[in-house]
């Protein structure tokens, strides 16, 4: 097996298509093809599906794609670590946050990363929780901050850093009542502006709800923040979510914030590396360096609603 076999395998993956891999790695088709049998006569396993619509991965290959993606990332880092072992380390960093973590987290994590190690570049993927496991799984990402799932992926080593209450949020009323709490028996009569149930949140929430033999009554189902908050605003609906998820309208009254009682909903939030893998010295460095910035803005009340996870 030969290092050029596993770039070559990957890149087929990403782009679907034995024609399009050969000619973005500057390779005849046919020997592109040739290696690839090559590597499954090796393996003496199909790692590859092709049909008319282009080239999948088996369930071997997918598993063969994680492999592959970890061994070259670990032979990119020989050369980062050899240079990065000294007081001033250097390199990029590529980290996730899902949308609600990047509003508190991102800002304080950069400014404190650029005063301890001026040599380190962040690269910020913010996206849906389930979307970064998948990138964090295939190597494209070094660390993410994941909410806590009922089966977490066997090949993530997951550090708690805090547990985050769930509220109930509606468009603020004039004149009306201030906000406080919130039976859940009450908040089950709103109509209500949720993620789609593949969100982690979602599930959570749904979870809670039926342990109290409550139905959620759901007006839409939306997979962005900004998206479901503008429609809360407009008074289309009612959500729960998370204070950190809603800074900007809380901060000018355009939303308020109930807190649940009987049955809170709060979340675990973790940070997650890629167990198979080890960091590499910037990666270990801001890794070690989160915690410490969350523990600042928990200790400054910056992060409302969250506690340091125990």
């Amino acid at each position: 097996m030969e290092i050029r076999q596993l770039k070559y395998f990957i890149r087929i993956v990403e782009l679907g298509s034995m024609s399009r891999a050969a000619a973005d790695l500057y390779i005849a088709q046919p020997a592109l093809s040739q290696q690839m049998s090559h590597l499954e006569s090796e393996l003496d396993v199909k790692l590859l599906a092709r049909s008319v619509r282009g080239v999948t991965p088996t369930e071997a290959g997918n598993v063969f794609y994680r492999h592959a993606q970890a061994v070259l990332r670990q032979l990119e880092r020989v050369r980062e670590d050899v240079r990065a072992v000294t007081e001033d380390p250097c390199g990029v960093v590529s980290i996730g946050m899902p949308t609600s973590v990047a509003n508190i987290l991102a800002a304080p994590l950069m400014l404190a990363t650029q005063s301890r190690y001026p040599r380190i570049q962040l690269r910020i993927t913010e996206s849906l929780s389930g979307h970064l496991e998948e990138l964090i799984a295939n190597g494209r990402l070094e660390l993410s901050i994941l909410f806590e799932r009922e089966r977490q992926s066997s090949y993530l080593k997951a550090r708690p850093l805090v547990n985050e209450q769930l509220f109930f949020v509606r468009a603020k009323s004039p004149g009306g009542a201030p906000a406080g709490s919130m039976a859940l028996e009450d908040a089950a009569r709103e109509k209500l502006i949720l993620p789609g149930t593949p969100n982690t949140t979602r599930q959570l929430i749904e979870r809670v709800f039926r342990e109290r033999n409550l139905e959620l009554q759901i007006a839409a189902e939306l997979d962005s923040l900004s998206t479901i908050a503008s429609v809360v605003k407009k008074g289309l609906g009612s959500t729960i979510t998370s204070l950190s998820a809603i800074m900007a309208e809380l901060s000018v009254g355009q939303l308020e914030a109930w807190s649940l009682e009987g049955a809170p909903i709060s979340r675990t939030i973790n940070l997650c590396t890629y167990d198979i893998v080890a960091l590499s010295v910037p990666a270990g460095c801001v890794a070690e360096l989160i915690p410490m910035v969350v523990c600042e803005l928990l200790d400054s009340g910056q992060w409302r609603g969250a506690t340091a996870a125990r």
